[in-house]
């Protein structure tokens, strides 16, 4: 009888089994009880500011804030005075070492992040400049997208959806990164979504639905590096439903607008900033040279170009004509030698056209290199995921601008403890994630594109920057989320698993 239960369970997680109430009404909703859960599980999420009483910080934090307060005064001088010109535009984010003046000479722009991101870093950043409002957006959206996980595929009876919130909060990294007041933790929202979005439509309302696409969606516009993680799940989403359309296996209507809408939508709105903003149709405009960075930190790009410098005509090499800095991509980036220092913005702009070229050369020249250096940090990035540090407060200073200043507590001991209460909860959840993909067919396709978003992360963060332990923290914690929300659809039965009638 439990088996026969657990496969009716099971049957009702199919994304095309159109699972609904005694009511007629879509299993997840946004209703009281949907939304006492969410306020819960923000509310769990906020331990870090219990623990170490402020977010976390690092340089970028402050770039995102200048960068957004450059871009609310430009808009306001602009609707006061018609005539500024968008190359007035100072919306441009500073390097995470140094202040916004010195990424602009004139009125041009060296380098850019994220515009809708900066804004969204400025607008809450109170109170003063502590951006705690926007640690608390970001535990709110996460909040959000982890019950509408767990009502999916696995109901949401109070004591189960309480446990599981308390698991995830206190046992993986999602807090952590949640008041990380960078757009980290999008990166994992954009993966959760997309699933979402891809295989448990029939099991949210509409209104559950575009909660996630609009989340999806301003994921997409808050960093470079979510675009090609986002267009990465977009892709093997329709993969997914294009299998399940050539088998004959029904889906609800437009299942691939869904997919792939939050990407439309968010390119769409990157190309319309950045074209009023920097004069460019791009979904990158202005963007730092990462990869070029990375590809000089590890070897390859240093090597090819001081032996071949004299002979090719590259920006960077007339920008350091007696060899490139010594020390690492951010040293080359934003040191006192760094690129951002001594190219000017025309310079900066040939730097990036030309960065592909000089990337895949140097991988070619020297690719037996590069191939093991690249899968030794793609490795490490897979294992690597200790959250990062509550070491730096966020203040304005006396002119008002916001700097950061360092925390007198230790903290490190107590991120160790996360990283290993995380790394636990992690295996058991890949333990039983691979149980269940082998004896439950159903859940397959589920547990592929969650494994196949986290190394898309990897390999995104890997070939377009750098191994950092914060770029895993920023996925990992969905692993032992779906292990929780499967396992309701695993373990109950189809009346269990299933909201009780308000």
């Amino acid at each position: 009888m439990n088996d026969v239960q657990n496969d009716a369970a099971l049957r009702d997680a199919q994304p095309s089994a159109a699972v609904r109430d005694i009511n007629g009404a879509p299993l997840v909703r946004l209703d009281r009880r949907f939304l006492g859960f969410s306020i819960v599980a923000t509310l769990l999420l906020c331990w870090p500011l219990l623990v170490f009483g402020h977010p976390s910080y690092i340089q970028d934090s402050v770039a995102y804030h200048k960068g957004g307060r450059a871009a609310v005064d430009y808009v306001l001088k602009s609707l006061n005075r018609p005539e500024v010109s968008t190359t007035a535009n100072r919306s441009t984010q500073a390097s995470p070492s140094t202040p916004a003046a010195t990424e602009i000479t004139g009125n041009e722009v060296k380098g850019a992040r994220s515009v809708t991101y900066s804004i969204a870093a400025y607008l809450l950043s109170g109170p003063g400049a502590t951006m705690l409002l926007l640690a608390l957006a970001q535990a709110a959206a996460a909040a959000t997208v982890i019950v509408a996980i767990l009502g999916a595929f696995g109901g949401l009876p109070t004591r189960r959806t309480i446990a599981s919130l308390i698991v995830l909060a206190g046992a993986t990294t999602v807090a952590p990164v949640c008041f990380l007041v960078i757009p980290d933790i999008f990166a994992g929202l954009i993966i959760a979504c997309t699933i979402l979005l891809t295989v448990a439509q029939s099991r949210l309302s509409l209104g559950v639905r575009l909660l996630c696409a609009a989340i999806a969606t301003f994921a997409v516009t808050a960093h470079n590096s979510l675009i090609p993680i986002a267009g990465g799940m977009a892709g093997l989403g329709l993969g997914w439903v294009a299998i399940r359309h050539f088998t004959n296996d029904p889906l609800p209507r437009w299942t691939w607008a869904w997919v792939v809408g939050p990407l439309i939508v968010g390119a769409f709105t990157l190309l319309t900033i950045n074209r009023v903003a920097f004069g460019e149709t791009s979904l990158a405009a202005k963007r730092y040279p990462f990869a070029l960075s990375r590809s000089i930190n590890n070897g390859p790009g240093r090597w090819y170009l001081e032996k071949h410098c004299h002979e090719l005509a590259y920006t960077i090499c007339t920008v350091y004509p007696h060899g490139l800095p010594k020390g690492g991509a951010l040293e080359f980036l934003w040191g006192p030698d760094g690129v951002t220092k001594r190219a000017t913005p025309a310079q900066m702009d040939r730097i990036r056209a030309e960065e592909p070229a000089i990337v895949l050369a140097a991988g070619r020249e020297y690719a037996d290199f590069e191939m093991r250096m690249l899968a030794y940090k793609f490795t490490q990035q897979l294992i690597r995921f200790r959250p990062y540090s509550f070491d730096a407060r966020m203040a304005l200073d006396s002119g008002g601008t916001a700097q950061l200043a360092p925390e007198p507590h230790d903290t490190d001991r107590i991120l160790i403890l996360i990283y290993i209460v995380a790394a636990i909860s992690t295996l058991l959840s890949c333990v039983w994630l691979a149980w269940a993909f082998v004896k439950r067919r159903l859940l397959r396709p589920i547990i592929v594109l969650l494994f196949l978003g986290i190394l898309g992360n990897a390999a995104t963060c890997v070939l377009f920057a750098a191994m950092a332990e914060r770029y895993q923290a920023r996925v990992i914690w969905l692993i032992p989320l779906f292990a929780l929300a499967l396992s309701g659809a695993v373990g109950g039965s189809g009346r269990d698993t299933r909201p009780r009638v308000a």
